[in-house]
């Protein structure tokens, strides 16, 4: 079995796949339930996607005690699935090229959502750290898209470069006019992400009917969304694997 790991700014994620099927879905802030799985299940291969360098150190150092295991780490030298047509692709982030890769095996799947034609567009969600957008125009192009502060940071923002606004969180969120100074920051940042969000598809032509949202604060903007997007927590472990699985094919 393999096991798939996605290290975060703030969290590690991390699955066991059988079968392409996504199971013991773990999110910690270090790597026990990572060594715990190992040594309780039958792994033979973990897959590793980073975009933390220490951390990233960290966890081969510990999984260097396990002599079964031979770590694979995700990195711009493999091939890819994706055609990568961003211009500065020396500064692409290993975790946009995976979130877009999980959502272009997603939608390939079958009896997935919708049938893709040339040109229809993908949109992969992450609302985590960072909230970004990235496009994929079918068959496989990854086009870019947009990079903007999650939710935390936004709040963290305001209230470390004001001398009056209190550090506030999503779950603050109330109404979309806010009656109080904190409803009113905890609206202007939650409905600064759903209206890039729902601009983002409107200027899609043809507008886009694969998306898919992941991320640890997806839980606070989907329900302010008024199109149809696909949740899906593991979408990242999902690309890691499809990447894997596409140069596991030629070596």
């Amino acid at each position: 079995m393999i096991l798939v790991c996605d290290i975060g700014n703030s969290f590690i994620k991390s699955a066991i796949f059988k079968n392409d099927k996504v199971t013991n879905y773990i999110v910690k802030k270090d790597f026990s339930a990572i060594l715990k799985q190992i040594q309780d299940k039958n792994i033979n291969r973990v897959v590793i996607s980073s975009v933390v360098p220490a951390k990233l150190k960290l966890l081969l150092k510990e999984l260097t005690s396990f002599n079964s295991i031979r770590p694979v780490v995700i990195n711009k030298n493999l091939n890819f699935n994706l055609s990568i047509k961003y211009v500065t692709s020396q500064t692409l982030g290993i975790d946009r090229i995976c979130s877009a890769e999980g959502a272009l095996y997603l939608a390939n799947t079958a009896n997935n959502l919708r049938r893709l034609s040339n040109s229809d567009f993908i949109l992969a969600i992450d609302c985590g750290t960072a909230t970004t957008i990235n496009i994929v125009e079918y068959p496989n192009s990854f086009l870019g898209g947009l990079i903007a502060p999650g939710l935390d940071m936004m709040f963290s923002a305001l209230n470390a470069q004001t001398a009056q606004l209190p550090l506030l969180t999503a779950k603050s969120y109330r109404t979309f006019i806010g009656d109080s100074t904190k409803t009113s920051i905890a609206s202007g940042v939650i409905n600064a992400t759903v209206g890039m969000i729902h601009e983002s598809i409107t200027l899609l032509k043809p507008r886009p009917k694969n998306i898919f949202i992941t991320g640890g604060n997806a839980e606070y903007i989907i329900p302010h969304l008024k199109i149809d997007a696909k949740y899906e927590k593991a979408l990242v472990l999902y690309g890691i694997k499809a990447i894997y699985d596409k140069n596991n094919q030629i070596t």
